[in-house]
């Protein structure tokens, strides 16, 4: 098995971003109609969305019916930051179907003309991310990536002035080219669990929904997919991958590889020092995470 490290050992810190998002639901709350926001822009629960106060990756989520649950945001137009912008979100369905399930949505109707930026499942298990910039539409279309009902991923949109990229779980699923502005759009409202008028319903549960007003890094990215992992631990000095080998300092450690999709292939405890070989065969994305006591690690290895 041939690997190469697609991404150099990632130091993963306890911070998610310097910078932190312009509007953030964590949507934990038990009762009442509003999602309260970090930052403003508070949202209102519509057509009987439900809270699950321990339904959610992280803590709560909110609940959507997949008939015309949603919950409206308000215009929420970027006027900060570099020009560029992430959606963040976790989500969770309870199918997929071959319908359009908006996650995330700014727009002023169905068609994709009317869309500011948006994030849906499409073709039953793809993803779809569309993005305004200077005045045109651009849009990422996964083909069908095996997204199953009853999972959590993590899913986030960024576009950094020149390109747009989508990810799944910290892997990136596609890119496109685009440049220019995106703008403001006051009369294009912004919604969750499906367009603002109820069309394209998502059924499943949303969590942890962030709006950023700049890209966030790959490193970033992962930041937040690994946010609920242990905090305050120092970084380890020492490479975690070479020559297909994983390096286990001194200590209990916890390995655990996940693929591009999220979901486990290896989890062990380990006591180091030691040296293994780098668990897991087959071709594709893996990501290798080493935490313990001495501090946390993460790579990205592409195995061919």
């Amino acid at each position: 098995m041939n690997r190469s490290l697609l991404l150099v050992s990632l130091a993963c810190s306890a911070q998610v971003a310097a910078q932190g998002p312009v509007f953030h639901w964590p949507l934990d709350e038990s009762s009442g109609t509003v999602a309260h926001a970090w930052g403003g822009s508070d949202g209102v629960l519509a057509g009987g969305t439900l809270w699950a106060p321990n339904g959610g990756y992280h803590q709560g989520c909110a609940r959507f019916d997949g008939v015309d649950d949603r919950i409206l945001l308000g215009p929420c137009d970027i006027t900060t930051g570099t020009g560029g912008i992430t959606l963040s979100l976790w989500a969770k369905a309870d199918f997929v179907t071959g319908m359009d399930r908006t996650l995330i949505a700014k727009a002023t109707g169905p068609n994709a003309a009317d869309h500011s930026w948006s994030i849906a499942f499409v073709s039953g298990t793809g993803l779809r991310f569309r993005l305004r910039t200077a005045g045109n539409v651009q849009t990422i279309t996964t083909p069908p990536s095996s997204l199953f009902g009853g999972q959590w991923y993590h899913i986030a949109g960024v576009y950094d002035g020149s390109e747009m990229r989508l990810y799944l779980n910290g892997s990136v699923m596609g890119t496109a080219p685009a440049s220019g502005l995106i703008g403001t759009s006051p009369q294009a409202p912004a919604s969750l669990g499906a367009l603002s008028t109820g069309l394209q319903p998502f059924s499943g549960w949303i969590d942890d929904v962030r709006i950023y007003d700049h890209a966030l890094s790959d490193a970033e990215i992962i930041d937040v997919l690994l946010e609920t992992m242990t905090t305050g631990i120092a970084e380890v000095a020492h490479p975690l991958l070479a020559d297909d080998m994983v390096r286990v300092p001194s200590g209990s450690h916890r390995l655990t590889v996940r693929d591009a999709l999220g979901r486990l292939l290896y989890e062990n405890t380990l006591r180091g020092p030691a040296t293994i070989p780098l668990p897991t065969a087959g071709a594709g994305m893996r990501l290798v995470c080493l935490e313990g006591d001495g501090g946390r690690h993460v790579a990205r290895v592409l195995s061919q």
